[in-house]
């Protein structure tokens, strides 16, 4: 079944200083975050492979919940580039079939995650240009044990 565009799980920013964008987020608007993780990021951009760590943290309140990113210069998670809002994120149960149906549709495969055999965890796809980012649903139970234990995986 395809994602669900209506259905966003998220929406995320890409900040200079996730500290701050936290702090500022809790005093101006009351969200409470889930503890921030760093993350090994392996993708594909076109023909291209990048590796690089991103520190990212999700809000606890949803059902849409607001991430937080923050990256290296000269990467898709560079602020000075592409900080703001950058992307509404939805869980898929197809994600190739889904990168696929969107690209066939129109849009343009920004990354995905780097698979032994192609696109596998996660893809940014632009529609239009409203970026959708596609998390494959094997990915889910990494996402609760975050939520449970604080720790990513």
């Amino acid at each position: 079944m395809a994602f669900d565009i209506t259905s966003p799980f998220h929406v995320g920013y890409i900040v200079a200083d996730i500290d701050e964008a936290m702090r500022r987020l809790s005093d101006a608007a009351g969200v409470t975050w889930h503890p921030p993780q760093v993350f090994a990021l392996d993708i594909m951009v076109g023909d291209d492979r990048q590796q690089f760590e991103t520190r990212f943290t999700y809000s606890v309140e949803g059902p849409v919940q607001l991430e937080v990113a923050e990256g290296p210069a000269g990467t898709l998670w560079d602020a000075d580039v592409h900080g703001g809002p950058n992307h509404n994120g939805y869980w898929t149960d197809d994600l190739v079939g889904d990168i696929d149906r969107l690209v066939a549709g129109g849009g343009e495969l920004v990354f995905a995650g780097a698979g032994e055999n192609g696109p596998e965890g996660f893809a940014m796809v632009d529609v239009a240009g409203s970026r959708i980012e596609l998390i494959d649903e094997v990915m889910q139970p990494m996402f609760d044990t975050w939520y449970r234990t604080g720790t990513f995986g």
